[in-house]
């Protein structure tokens, strides 16, 4: 069985539950409470990361849902309301709102738009991954309220990454050989899946407070590199090839739903798995050493161009057998040779981490 080397990135922690139980009441709030002080104000950060994330500096807007009497009856307070960051970095919206005398708010907030709808408070929200090049984020501030006669309450929002981050790096350290790899994918990935707020605040400090999926299905392929001619094949070297960088690709790495990684046979129809077509020659004479007549049949790919065999690697490993949301896996594969022409190397995993960057606008 072909095994995979790979590093893993962690994250943010898992989380649980939702809010059950909402109005379409809306809240009008007393006159009397409408003092300039007491507005509701907002205050954002995310995880720093790399390109393609949403992160604290490039995020410009983000949309929230708000209940009140969460407890008793749920009341909509604030409907999808869009927050936006102006030109001095101050996060507005309109109108205003105040702080409702005497009760607790409960903040919903998500970006980009359009992924969340009302009814996802009380109940799941069907997203559908596919191609995978967008990242989605949320925040709950669960319980507020605000202090009356106190200038600049704000809410603070912490986001956290709803889908989990996969990114594929290719490498060959045998100066004795040349792989040439023509196409690379993830095989068998489920691209939709119901996601699930927290109903406790999404404290930065805390593991509590985040989301899950449920009934993650409809798998498909997620495309890294396409060769559509000679000019496209990728030749490995000892510096690993990044496919999330590939021009023939779909661009970036791929924002996926957590899910489960099954492997109960060599890349069966309901294994999870990356498939990476390629060949090896002797470096030196130029002669193909894979595929050959000893490759079982089951890795030859018919019709292939360039006379490919398909290499098939596991996405679960010893460590873990499901990614989860706000992690960022980086799969390593070093392709040194083949089960038929000996064993292939693969070197030692490592762990990274997002890097927190808190920001306060006041």
């Amino acid at each position: 069985m072909k095994t995979t080397h790979l590093m893993l990135m962690a994250a943010v922690a898992i989380g649980a539950s939702s809010l059950t139980g909402c109005s379409d009441k809306t809240y009008e709030p007393d006159d009397s409470t409408l003092d300039a002080g007491n507005a509701i104000r907002f205050a954002v950060n995310t995880e720093l990361t790399r390109a393609g994330d949403i992160t604290t500096n490039n995020l410009s807007s983000f949309y929230v849902y708000a209940f009140t009497d969460v407890q008793d009856t749920p009341s909509l307070f604030m409907d999808n309301v869009e927050v936006t960051k102006n030109s001095t970095n101050v996060w507005t919206y309109s109108p205003v709102e105040y702080w409702p005398a005497g009760k607790t708010v409960d903040f919903y907030a998500y970006a980009p738009a359009g992924w969340v709808g009302l009814g996802a408070m009380n109940g799941p929200v069907a997203y559908e991954s596919y191609p995978g090049t967008q990242d989605i984020i949320y925040a709950v501030c669960a319980d507020m309220k605000g202090n009356t006669g106190m200038a600049n309450a704000q809410v603070l929002l912490n986001f956290r990454h709803a889908l989990s981050k996969v990114t594929l790096k290719l490498s060959s350290t045998n100066s004795d050989l040349q792989v040439k790899v023509s196409n690379v994918a993830l095989s068998h990935i489920r691209s939709k899946g119901n996601f699930y707020f927290p109903t406790v605040t999404t404290s930065p400090d805390s593991g509590d407070g985040v989301g899950h999926w449920e009934d993650q299905n409809t798998p498909v392929p997620y495309l890294f590199h396409m060769s559509q001619a000679a000019d496209d094949v990728i030749t490995l070297t000892s510096t690993p090839s990044d496919m999330s960088n590939s021009s023939m690709g779909l661009g970036g790495s791929k924002y996926l739903v957590p899910q489960p990684l099954p492997w109960t046979s060599d890349g069966g129809e309901t294994d999870a798995y990356i498939t990476v077509m390629c060949s090896i020659y002797d470096s030196h004479t130029g002669a193909k050493l894979w595929p050959n007549a000893n490759t079982p049949e089951d890795n030859i790919v018919e019709g292939s161009t360039f006379g490919d065999g398909l290499l098939k690697f596991p996405l679960a490993t010893s460590s873990f057998t499901s990614w989860k949301p706000g992690y960022h896996y980086i799969y390593n594969l070093v392709i040194n040779s083949n089960d038929e022409m000996g064993a292939i190397e693969f070197g030692t995993p490592t762990v990274d981490s997002y890097v927190d960057v808190s920001t306060i606008y006041e």
